[in-house]
């Protein structure tokens, strides 16, 4: 029996290891941050479904009755887990009327899943309002971690799943077939917002911890290893804030590539040699202080790969020179480069609090955005409560009136909430 309110939540990712040699079928890495997407699920006296997304300026809502329901549904994957055109044609008209692309995305990924997953039961009158502690369009898997919030609340609402049981500290030795199921229809969802995904960040949002993931050739199908129980790592996510075009990087290294096989194919060879080191580091489910300074170098020398390959940036640059100067830990672009964001592994044995915040004070000045938060911890969640408390907070009034990240995850947030339960 479904308790209302509800809510879901899934992280956000970072590429630790492994950008630009993964295009070449090389293994990548990628981890979930404590910045998360959370999802409320509320029941009111109207027939309509509405979606509320105060983060892009977004509201909408739709008759339960115009929304192509049916009576029942199998809840098996279209042939080839490809989008059903069928089903396509039946909510097209439904968004006739949305004319942004972050707007259109987002009510289209909505319906796609809202159809798939539930039938024509369920209650009449929910509203489904999206928080974000994530920043969208970064490169930080925000789509993706958006995709399995309402892919786990729509299966949750038709009885597709159990209720979540794990607990924050619980070490999961096996995959769910509750998290196998949202993986899956997750990566749904992201189809409907990026046609060809990698499938990557929505195993991360899904599973939690670190993927290792590796495209093969030809029809050979890609490898996805989940480490679930990798342990919690200290990180400074800083957004430059510089805009870059990932295709252009891509096209950049092809043609050093081309021009250079050999020492480029060098290059190559060393990422995928860090990438099964940091593996075997990483699939512990402790990290002591020697296999931490590993990880530190590792992270260091694939930052100057990178740079190598052409695909840094100035002001990644300065970032990576600050946190030296500041010694803080080790630094390194994220995703394809050019701009966008770094990652800085936090060496907590050099590290104060007031260190940390001139660093992040130098960083503003830069104009550049800085995240403390964390590497690993659990996927997707469901918050089911009976503590007035929360439940005063559960409203869709208080989700929309949340002015900040930090307000988001002190009053709802998986670090905060001991009552949030994972699959």
């Amino acid at each position: 029996m479904v308790q209302f309110p509800f809510v879901t939540s899934a992280p956000g990712k970072v590429i630790i290891f492994g950008e630009h040699s993964a295009v070449y079928n090389k293994p990548a890495i990628a981890a979930a941050l404590s910045l998360r997407t959370y999802l409320l699920v509320t029941k009111h006296d109207s027939d309509d479904i509405i979606l509320e997304f105060p983060d892009i300026d977004f509201s909408y809502k739709w008759k339960k009755s115009d929304i192509p329901l049916k009576s029942t549904i199998s809840n098996k994957l279209h042939e080839d887990d490809e989008l059903n055109p069928e089903l396509i044609s039946s909510i097209t008209p439904l968004l006739s009327t949305i004319n942004t692309k972050y707007h259109y995305t987002a009510a289209y990924t909505f319906l796609y899943l809202f159809v798939s997953l539930c039938s024509d039961s369920i209650p009449s009158g929910l509203t489904f309002t999206v928080r974000s502690t994530l920043p969208i369009g970064a490169g930080l898997g925000s789509s993706a971690s958006i995709s399995v919030c309402l892919t786990s609340a729509f299966s949750y609402l038709n009885n597709h799943i159990d209720e979540a049981t794990f607990k924050s500290a619980d070490i999961n030795l096996k995959d769910s077939p509750e998290c196998s199921f949202i993986d899956s229809w997750s990566f749904i969802g992201e189809k409907c917002s990026h046609g060809n995904p990698s499938g990557i960040d929505n195993a991360v949002a899904t599973y939690g911890g670190a993927v290792l993931f590796q495209r093969m050739s030809n029809s050979i199908p890609s490898v996805r290893t989940s480490m679930r129980n990798l342990p919690v790592l200290n990180l400074l996510l800083t957004n430059t804030k510089t805009p870059r075009s990932t295709s252009d990087l891509v096209s950049k290294v092809s043609k050093l590539i081309v021009d250079l096989p050999i020492t480029s194919g060098l290059i190559l060879d060393t990422m995928e040699s860090i990438v099964k080191i940091a593996y075997n580091l990483m699939l512990r489910p402790f990290l002591d202080s020697e296999s931490k300074q590993k990880l530190l170098e590792l992270i260091r020398i694939n930052h100057g790969l990178l740079v190598s390959l052409g695909v840094s940036h100035p002001n990644l640059e300065k970032i990576k020179l600050l946190c030296d100067e500041f010694k803080v830990g080790e630094t390194k672009l994220t995703g394809a480069g050019g701009g966008g964001c770094a990652i800085t592994l936090i060496d907590d044995d050099l590290v104060t609090p007031l260190k940390l915040e001139n660093l992040i004070k130098e960083f503003d000045n830069l104009g550049f955005e800085t995240f403390k938060t964390s590497l690993g911890g659990k996927g997707v969640g469901l918050l089911v409560t009976r503590d007035e408390k929360l439940l005063e907070l559960m409203t869709v009034e208080n989700f929309m009136s949340f002015k900040s990240r930090d307000e988001i995850e002190e009053s709802i947030g998986c670090l905060s909430v001991d009552e949030w339960r994972y699959w």
